[in-house]
């Protein structure tokens, strides 16, 4: 049976750590797990003692930053099957056992993916990974359409193209798949969801350090081949629709690059496939949609809130398989009370009857203070 070999890197988010360890826990498969500590000043030795029993090796301390510790990590352990999970994210139940098949099936295969959910800190659905796609490497050094804690890639090729690159910041995950490409590695997109990733302001991805920008024009130059690499405006317009703060001059220039793109679409005559039933890079939904969560045993809450256009019409929705009710959103809100289930995971199908294009503009948990006034069915 394969094992695989997982690093999680760490500096100061312990507060996450209980869910990225309990992800590993709804996982069947053998694991070896390094938790790779900065230097934490929070509560990182009192969350490790509580998971001792599924932690090979733990380091803490000044370690040369996120790629560095990952390296590190990756020469501690053994396993098959390399992987990394930022101290934020965590798998979905079973994805590890998904993937093993896949690599048992497909020895041919070196790389498999994933899709990914992007949460709010809460865990709260906010998107799917957008970007995903079938892999087609002249693409690959122009968009990152791969999620890091949703890809596996077998120990040889990983060491075939020289391991991660420790100098970089931002980037090493996509500079490590482009490597791979260019060393003959074979990718298999898996249309199963993996991991959640968190997104909140205080990521490295939305920090809006230029240095990450650096990073991305890097790409496009030495695998791209380009002289002038461009798609860092893509990752910036990405970057932006995610702040809510936005300066006069960001908004200006948000709305621009939207304006850009929605005009290649049209010129280029390109379409859009559902995800899930959510169209990427939007809130428009066609027909149903699937909203998928992990929910292990510490998870708490009354209900989640959808915020929904059409406003004052009825909604259909259906939870696992102990809900199936319809909702009236008053003024576009909708609470949902969140049933009892035996499952690790929500599995929530919605759908507006009375129009086949609508859309969710916002998901969030409510506590058990919260009124449930618009408990309309």
């Amino acid at each position: 049976m394969l094992q695989f070999a997982i690093v999680i890197p760490n500096l100061n988010q312990s507060r996450f750590l209980p869910d990225a360890f309990e992800s590993l826990r709804h996982q069947s498969v053998p694991f070896d797990l390094a938790v790779m500590d900065g230097g934490s000043t929070d509560q990182f030795d009192q969350v490790i003692q509580k998971y001792n029993d599924i932690i090979s090796c733990v380091r803490s301390g000044p370690d040369g930053g996120q790629a560095r510790a990952i390296a590190d990590g990756n020469e501690m352990i053994t396993g098959d099957i390399i992987s990394w999970l930022n101290a934020d994210d965590y798998y979905f139940p079973g994805a590890l056992d998904k993937v093993a098949s896949v690599f048992e099936k497909h020895p041919e295969i070196d790389v498999i993916y994933g899709d990914a959910i992007h949460v709010k800190p809460d865990g709260a659905f906010i998107s799917y990974f957008p970007a995903i796609g079938e892999f087609n490497p002249k693409l690959l050094p122009l968009s990152c359409f791969i999620c890091q804690p949703a890809c596996f890639v077998r120990r040889f090729a990983y060491n075939a193209a020289g391991g991660i690159n420790p100098a970089l910041k931002y980037t090493m995950d996509w500079d490590l798949w482009c490597r791979l490409a260019a060393t003959g590695a074979r990718f298999k997109y898996l249309h199963d969801v993996l991991a959640a990733v968190r997104y909140y302001p205080e990521t490295k991805t939305l920090s809006g350090d230029k240095q990450r920008y650096h990073e991305i024009w890097r790409i496009g130059k030495r695998y791209g081949k380009r002289v002038l690499p461009i798609s860092w405006l893509g990752f910036y317009r990405f970057d932006l629709s995610f702040k809510k703060d936005k300066s006069a001059g960001e908004r200006l220039i948000f709305n621009a690059l939207e304006w850009m793109r929605k005009v290649k679409k049209r010129v280029f005559k390109q379409t859009q496939n559902t995800l899930y039933g959510f169209y990427p890079w939007q809130s428009e939904i066609d027909g149903q949609c699937l909203i998928q969560l992990p929910w292990y045993s510490d998870r708490k809450s009354a209900s989640f809130v959808l915020q929904v256009t059409p406003e004052d019409v009825h909604y259909q929705i259906k939870i696992n398989s102990v809900l199936n009710k319809s909702y009236y959103a008053v003024n576009g809100r909708l609470q949902i009370p969140v049933p009892k289930i035996s499952e690790p995971y929500l599995e929530i199908r919605i759908k507006c009857p009375e129009k086949n294009k609508w859309e969710l503009t916002d998901f969030s948990f409510a506590d058990a203070n919260s009124p449930d006034d618009n408990l309309n069915y």
